[in-house]
């Protein structure tokens, strides 16, 4: 009998009504149904399980069944279908919860693709939270230094190759109630080659109890088999199968953080005396054993300091601290100089003696920001919100705003206004912001930065927004000194923030200029009518001049030009008479000038449709016609001849010559 692909391992203990549902999404998969087998291993429940199990195994074949006595926890059963499976691969699925569709299919095939020895599928929490990854992982290893796997989740619903676990002896602690799939989960990982996780499909669902009757809803297993059977072989297989380092050191943390100091909650200060001194002795000995300075200093430190009052007999203490954590308000920040302390119980307190450093977060205070709104007023880019830093008071708090250089570094102060509550203002005129100067070209990024006494931090501005704020349009911006700049807001594609691309002087000119008209005006006078997204005080400070110029030998000709403002924007019309010009052809030139310097662009021709015919204005013994170039520029064919035999002859020369 071949064996099967996957076998799914179904612990079960008083599961009766959930049972038939879980094992239904099993045989369901989209994996073909020969591919997978069953083993369910009843652990002494009391509620009819048991025969809720055999009539599901007389309609399913690929179901078998064990019981045995109970055995105290999720482990013993889980270890009695490992010696019983079959498949290359083992899935741990609890009898409450439930498997997507497909799951068995994507795990199987991205775990063959890769080579890995494990494969884990996004999870989705019913009625409770769980880890989700963002993207696909082909391969990871646990000593990645960019993806923390290994951090992520340890529960053992994944999908491990049985080669692993048989080579290695992986078992689950047995006799446990909770905190045994971590040991083996951890475990696994230790020894593996890789690991792959399939993001983009929701393969298995936690169910949180409707009658909270689950392992972990009652509270799990007590602090003295807790400590005992599953921290403990976590930091020694994390020992064992680590080298000196900061790999080691992450995964010792995680383990402290998540499976060590959690114990310290509410059912701790619920708890009797008894309860109360198991957990201190569990965690004060396995912070003895295990914790070292190195990794002490790069904890938070809410975890710091239960670790040193566990450590020291800080009883009393310990207890204020966990009380403080599970206040409703946060745990307020002092800034002292240019450090800034979470004001925990103990805190400079001289009974309890504890250093500073204890409390410090000078290196994790963030600072928290929010722009809820952007846009232009006039000549200069407003935006506002709020910020502060981290949970230290408003009130002790200054904003200041900068403007960085992603590529020389340079930086440039820009004044803001903040209402004394975390609330801002700044108006960015690029004109003047380096030191009354424009801005050099350049993309420039908008940091934000707080200070309170002698401490500063700093952040970027945008990514957190209001959700319909978007950047406004690029824009030409002038000063009162006649200095211009072109000015183009966006948020980066790699981190959403705000930037500004500068582009000083008139050149910017050239790619904001919209045309849009061109036609004749009565007779041989060609109108050319646009815009330039602008400032109001752009039309007063910006020159436009415009002419005709000849290809080769000729003289020119000046074009009437008015310059008006509008919302938002510069206007021009621009009107050039033909007429008595020599045959030939004739480009249209803009010249703009701003502040003393002047650049000279063609006049851009919106496209045309292929078919569309060449507008012709007839004067005299000539016949003028505008088309666009192949370089999408504006320009006029004027040909000699009579009406109509020259207009057939210019048709057919701009057929041929148009460019």
């Amino acid at each position: 009998m071949a064996s099967p692909k996957v076998s799914v391992i179904v612990p079960v203990y008083n599961c009766r009504t959930t049972v038939e549902g879980t094992l239904r999404s099993v045989f369901e998969q989209t994996l073909a149904p020969e591919l997978i087998e069953v083993v369910a291993v009843d652990d002494g429940s009391t509620d009819g399980s048991g025969e809720e199990l055999d009539r599901l195994a007389t309609q399913h074949p690929g179901l078998s069944v064990v019981y045995q006595p109970n055995s105290g926890g999720p482990g013993g059963p889980r270890n009695t279908a490992i010696e019983r499976a079959r498949g290359e691969y083992l899935f741990f699925l609890d009898a409450d919860d439930r498997l997507g569709p497909e799951a068995l299919e994507r795990l199987c095939a991205m775990a063959d693709e890769n080579g890995t020895d494990i494969a884990i599928g996004n999870y989705v929490g019913v009625g409770r939270g769980v880890a989700r990854f963002d993207k696909n992982v082909p391969r990871v290893t646990v000593d990645d230094p960019d993806f923390d796997v290994y951090s992520r989740s340890l529960t053992a619903h994944k999908l491990f190759r049985r080669d692993l676990v048989e080579r290695h002896g992986i078992r689950f602690p047995a006799g446990i109630l909770s905190g045994e799939d971590k040991v083996f989960t951890a475990h696994a990982l230790l020894h593996s080659s890789g690991v792959s996780i399939v993001a983009d499909y929701d393969c298995y669902f936690l169910v949180e109890r409707n009658d909270g009757t689950s392992i972990m809803q009652t509270g799990g297993a007590g602090p003295t088999e807790y400590f005992d059977r599953a921290a403990r072989p976590l930091l020694e297989n994390v020992m064992s199968h680590t080298k000196p380092g900061p790999v080691r050191d992450r995964m010792l943390i995680r383990h402290f953080q998540r499976d060590v100091l959690h114990r310290f909650n509410g059912t701790f200060l619920a708890g009797d005396a008894d309860l109360r001194r198991a957990t201190r002795d569990g965690a004060r000995n396995l912070c003895e054993d295990f914790l070292s300075q190195a990794v002490l200093r790069r904890m938070p430190p809410r975890h710091r300091l239960l670790a040193h009052c566990a450590r020291s007999g800080h009883q009393e203490l310990l207890s204020k601290i966990v009380q403080a954590h599970l206040a409703p308000e946060p745990v307020p920040v002092v800034v002292d100089k240019d450090h800034a302390y979470l004001r925990y119980p103990g805190f400079r307190e001289p009974g309890a003696a504890i250093s500073d450093s204890y409390y410090d977060v000078t290196d994790r205070l963030r600072v928290e920001r929010h722009m809820t709104a952007l846009g232009w007023d006039g000549d200069r880019l407003r935006a506002s919100g709020t910020v502060r830093l981290g949970q230290v008071d408003t009130a002790g708090q200054s904003v200041r705003m900068l403007l960085r250089d992603k590529k020389s570094g340079a930086e440039h102060r820009v004044p803001a206004e903040s209402d004394g509550d975390g609330g801002f203002t700044v108006d960015i005129d690029a004109c003047t912001a380096a030191s009354g100067a424009p801005l050099p070209a350049g993309a420039w990024d908008l940091h934000v930065e707080v200070v309170c006494d002698q401490l500063a931090k700093e952040g970027r501005l945008g990514a957190d927004r209001s959700p319909d704020l978007g950047a406004p349009p690029a824009r030409f911006v002038t000063s009162e000194d006649g200095a211009g700049a072109g000015v183009t807001p966006f948020f980066t594609r790699a981190y959403d923030n705000l930037t500004l691309t500068v582009v000083p002087g008139p050149a910017a000119l050239e790619k904001l200029l919209r045309v849009e008209e061109i036609g004749w005006d009565g007779g041989a006078r060609l109108r050319v009518r646009g815009h330039v997204p602008a400032g109001s005080g752009a039309a007063g400070r910006v020159g436009l001049a415009v002419r005709v110029e000849p290809r080769g030998e000729g003289t020119g000709r000046e074009a009437e030009v008015r310059l008006t403002a509008g919302d938002g924007r510069m206007e021009f019309t621009a009107v050039a008479d033909l007429r008595g010009l020599a045959a030939g052809r004739w480009d249209i030139w803009l010249a703009f000038t701003v502040g003393g310097e002047t650049v000279r662009l063609r006049v851009p021709m919106p496209d045309a449709p292929k078919a569309a015919a060449v507008p012709c204005a007839a004067f005299g013994m000539r016949r003028a016609a505008y088309y666009r170039t192949g370089g999408g520029n504006l320009a006029v064919h004027v040909v000699p001849g009579k009406v109509p035999a020259l207009a057939r002859s210019a048709g057919r020369r701009l057929g041929r010559a148009r460019r």
